[in-house]
């Protein structure tokens, strides 16, 4: 089994990665807490809330007790892995660290958001302080802990690094990317709004099908990102580990999510429906960018691999 902290012997004179973990560790924690507190307020000040879901008894409401399930469980599982990884390290019963668990953690804080968002989005409806302040607290967690490690490995040359470091991050910029745009809800007549709301009676215009799989597609993007995100954020802090055949598969739900928006609900003009498209659009741009990203990040390791044989 591969040892990271072990390398660190001679490079880590300040001691930086255990404080590192432990900035992750704080990331983690805040999403565990403020998954709870994910919601809205609208113009008015009116509230909803991701536990008001569990409230909701529309024809819609499905997608948001789904898409809030989903979230709170993914949070409390992960964290849950990263305390008991931490115990193991810390107890020499492993010698991997939870600092993968840790970012884990956070991107499914994102994705419960982006999950939430999708089935709640309204043109008069933004995110609550609650939820602003953990996108703070865990970026902040996340950024010191990438940043604490870099200075803990010490300078590192060479042009596989560079790319590395690079691909990284325009592959997690993709991600946000994505995340922004489909957590703006799907078309309607006249404005973009979540599958709760777009469905919210009976007689909603829309095809629910369309609807279905496309939160099934989007749940399933949600599940790569976390699992992309903590290997993207793990490359550059720790080392490199493989990222294509998660690129990839990240790239098709998306591609497939987008392609199932644009049949969930028509528009009669076509100006509006040119704008309409515009988002799915920009997020198939935006997943093959991701893929070819990864793809060349990867093709360029192995260069150098071959390289050095």
């Amino acid at each position: 089994m591969y040892d990271f902290r072990a390398q660190l012997t001679y490079t880590d004179t300040r001691r930086l990665a255990p404080f590192g973990e432990g900035c992750a560790l704080f990331s983690a924690l805040c999403a565990c807490v403020f998954v709870f507190l994910i919601g809205f307020t609208d113009r008015r000040g009116l509230p909803i809330s991701l536990l008001d879901a569990f409230g909701q008894n529309t024809p819609g409401s499905a997608f948001s007790v789904c898409a809030a399930l989903l979230g709170l469980a993914a949070v409390c599982v992960l964290f849950g892995l990263t305390v008991l990884r931490y115990v193991r390290f810390w107890l020499k019963k492993t010698q991997k660290d939870s600092l993968y668990f840790s970012y884990a953690t956070a991107g499914a804080y994102l994705a419960a958001i982006l999950l939430f968002s999708a089935c709640n989005a309204d043109g008069e409806r933004r995110l609550n302080t609650a939820t602003v302040v953990g996108l703070i607290l865990v970026a902040v967690g996340i950024a010191a802990s990438v940043v604490l490690f870099l200075l803990a490995k010490g300078r590192q040359r060479g042009r596989e690094t560079a790319v590395r470091y690079v691909a990284a991050v325009i592959a997690l910029l993709q991600l946000l990317t994505l995340s922004a745009l489909f957590s703006t809800g799907v078309m309607a007549e006249d404005d973009r709004q979540g599958l709760a709301l777009l469905f919210s009676d009976e007689n909603a215009v829309g095809s629910r099908t369309a609807a279905a799989f496309f939160f099934v597609f989007l749940v399933g993007y949600a599940a790569c990102n976390v699992l992309l995100l903590e290997r993207l954020l793990g490359n550059i802090a720790q080392r490199r580990k493989p990222t294509a055949l998660r690129a990839a598969l990240t790239a098709v739900c998306a591609i497939l999510a987008a392609a199932c928006e644009g049949s969930i609900a028509s528009v009669s003009d076509e100006l509006l429906l040119l704008f309409f498209w515009g988002i799915p659009g920009f997020a198939v741009l935006a997943a093959l960018l991701l893929f070819l990203t990864v793809l060349a990040d990867t093709l360029c390791a192995r260069a150098a691999q071959t390289a050095l044989q």
